[in-house]
This record gives C-alpha cells, sequence and structure tokens, in this order.
C-alpha cells in the first residue's frame, strides 16, 4: 500500500509500505479521509516527532474491510471513525475510564503510524461506527469535535452567558457553534480581516480585537500562545472562568500584573487535555458524531482545501504558504 511517510524534518516521501498485519480483536480500516492538524505540521516544521520514520495522521474516518476474529465479521462494509488514543488499560486513570490521562498510552499517528495511508489496522474499541448520511470528509472532524465537545461541556449552564473565544481554527469555531446552540452569546478575537470575513459567512456577528477592554463570564483559550493566554485572563469577568484547550508550542509566561488578574479576580481555571470516550458519565465522541451529522452543512465550510494522498509534503507547504483562509486540509481517499 501507499502512505505518507515522514523520514525527517520537511521530508515526507510518498511511497510503498507494508501492508497492515491484523492482531486479536483489531480489525482493517480502509482510509478515507485523514484530517491534518496543527499538531501535524509541528512534527513536519518543527520538533515534535517522537521518532523517524512515521506515518502522521490521528483524525481519520473510514470503511471496516477486514477482522482477525470471526465475532468482529459483523463490522465489515461499517463506515466509522476511530479514537486514536490506545490506552495501556492498566493504569489508575484508566481503571477510572479516564484514557485520555492514562499513563502508558499509544497515540495514531504520533507515538505510532497513523493514518495518512490507505489501510490502518485499529483496535475494535477505538471504533465507533457513523451512519450513512455523515460525509467521511465531515467525519474525520471528528477527533477536534469531541476535544471541542469536552470543552464547552466544562461550563455549566452556558445559556445567555458571555463567552470569548481566542482562536479561530477548528477546535475554536466548533466551539463556538456548540456554544450557540445553547443559546449563549459568542464573541471572537479577531487578528485578521480575512478570519472576520469567514467568522459571519459561519453566522457569527460579535467580534473584538485584543485591545479591546470588554470582559465577559467565561473565556475559551484555543492558540496556546502567551498572549492569547494573557488575553484570555485580561478580558475575564471577576468570578469568571477560563477554559484552557490551545497546545502551547513552548513555556508561558505572564507579567506580574496578568497573574494578580487571576488572584484579584479569583478565576476558575479549567484545562481540557482530548476528550472522553467510552466513559459511563459521558462520550463525547457520540455527541460529536450526532452534532457533525446535524450540522453537516455549517462543519463543511471548515474543510478549506483537500488533497489526494500523493499530495504528501505538498499539502502541508499549501496549507503553511496559503494567503487566502486555511482552517482545515483533508486527504480524502475516495
Amino acid at each position: 500500500m501507499k502512505a505518507c511517510v515522514l523520514e525527517n524534518k520537511n521530508q515526507i516521501k510518498y511511497k510503498e509500505v507494508e501492508n497492515p498485519v491484523l492482531r486479536d480483536n483489531e480489525v482493517l480500516v480502509k482510509i478515507k479521509a485523514c484530517g491534518i492538524c496543527s499538531s501535524d505540521f509541528n512534527r513536519v516544521f518543527g520538533n515534535s516527532a517522537y521518532f523517524f520514520p512515521i506515518i502522521l495522521g490521528h483524525e481519520f474516518s473510514g470503511e471496516i474491510i477486514d477482522c482477525f476474529n470471526d465475532e468482529n465479521k459483523k463490522l465489515i462494509g461499517k463506515r466509522a471513525v476511530i479514537f486514536p488514543l490506545v490506552p495501556c488499560n492498566s493504569c489508575e486513570f484508566c481503571e477510572e475510564k479516564s484514557y485520555a490521562q492514562c499513563k502508558n498510552y499509544k497515540y495514531f499517528g504520533s507515538r505510532c503510524n497513523g493514518a495518512m495511508t490507505e489501510y490502518i489496522a485499529v483496535p475494535v474499541w477505538n471504533i465507533k461506527l457513523i451512519p450513512e448520511e455523515l460525509d467521511f470528509k465531515i467525519a474525520a472532524l471528528c477527533e477536534p469535535a469531541a476535544v471541542a465537545v469536552h470543552t464547552v461541556n466544562k461550563i455549566k449552564n452556558l445559556e445567555n452567558k458571555s463567552i470569548c473565544i481566542s482562536g479561530n481554527g477548528t477546535i475554536g469555531i466548533i466551539c463556538g457553534i456548540l456554544a450557540k446552540t445553547k443559546n449563549a452569546n459568542v464573541t471572537y478575537i479577531v487578528r485578521n480581516e480575512k478570519k472576520l470575513n469567514f467568522l459571519k459567512e459561519l453566522g457569527f456577528t460579535n467580534f473584538i480585537n485584543e485591545a479591546d477592554n470588554k470582559t465577559f463570564d467565561i473565556c475559551i483559550e484555543c492558540v496556546g500562545s502567551n498572549n492569547s493566554i494573557k488575553n484570555c485572563i485580561e478580558k475575564t469577568k471577576s468570578k469568571g472562568e477560563i477554559i484552557f484547550t490551545g497546545n502551547p508550542e513552548g513555556d508561558i509566561n505572564l507579567p506580574q500584573k496578568t497573574y494578580w488578574k487571576i488572584l484579584r479576580s479569583e478565576i476558575s481555571i479549567k484545562g481540557v487535555w482530548n476528550s472522553s470516550y467510552k466513559n459511563n458519565s459521558q462520550d463525547d465522541w457520540d455527541l460529536a458524531i450526532d452534532f457533525l451529522t446535524k450540522n453537516q452543512p455549517e462543519v463543511s465550510k471548515l474543510i478549506t482545501h483537500k488533497f489526494k494522498l500523493e499530495d504528501g509534503i505538498n499539502a502541508f507547504n499549501a496549507l503553511k504558504q496559503d494567503s487566502h483562509i486555511a482552517i482545515k486540509g483533508v486527504f480524502v481517499n475516495e
């Protein structure tokens, strides 16, 4: 089969690789669509790759075409998305089904080979079946959508609350759409006119710039930069709340005055890491699949670029250099 292999920094080669070999309780998935995440950029152009060579890709959908165990034959032909974290199932967090906090996990596309390929073998446990009406390309957004669901569900009683979102990428935008469905008043911090116009096309109407002194009940931080975090702290009301979702690329350094704001305003801070999966109290993936299925026309606008697998490094360069709006690029194998 063919795959995009990251052989070294800045070096992706579209090449022949060995077909997956199924093991106990695994199924073979024919990849239909695989999203390109900002973390993939950090592995290609930065220093985040755990090893070389590696096949990237953790946001993916596909069709189940084979299985190892006879009892799983009923899954053949089914359409699915895949939770990319493979837990150890032996640590304290796995015992309480908090799999995102697993101490010894594997992760498709980072700690083991991922889905920028034609086929992948995955555990049956990681499979979520999707309805026929959900487009494979939109289904590939399930992983970031589940993170957005997890983020928004950290907030209690959203109705009529003022929400400020810093970050206009896939997760930040889906957070806004979800918050609107819960009747929250959503405002975005916007840094350029192109993003402003794009958000307007999605139906958002409230925007501020970084210098605006307006404050909000809740701020959702989806960038992970010093400046974005500082903005969120400064724009949160006394007794307000901040949800940190953005993954920082380096150390975070805050001015003393900004840190004082947390203390003096008694701001509550919650962190988000990944999503809840197959937990008795909440499964963000079920909620994300339902959300994507019901909101396909709106969510499809987030897929601004489509590529063939053989585009390889050119796809990453196109997203990096595009002078227009680049929200989500997707490799399509249909």
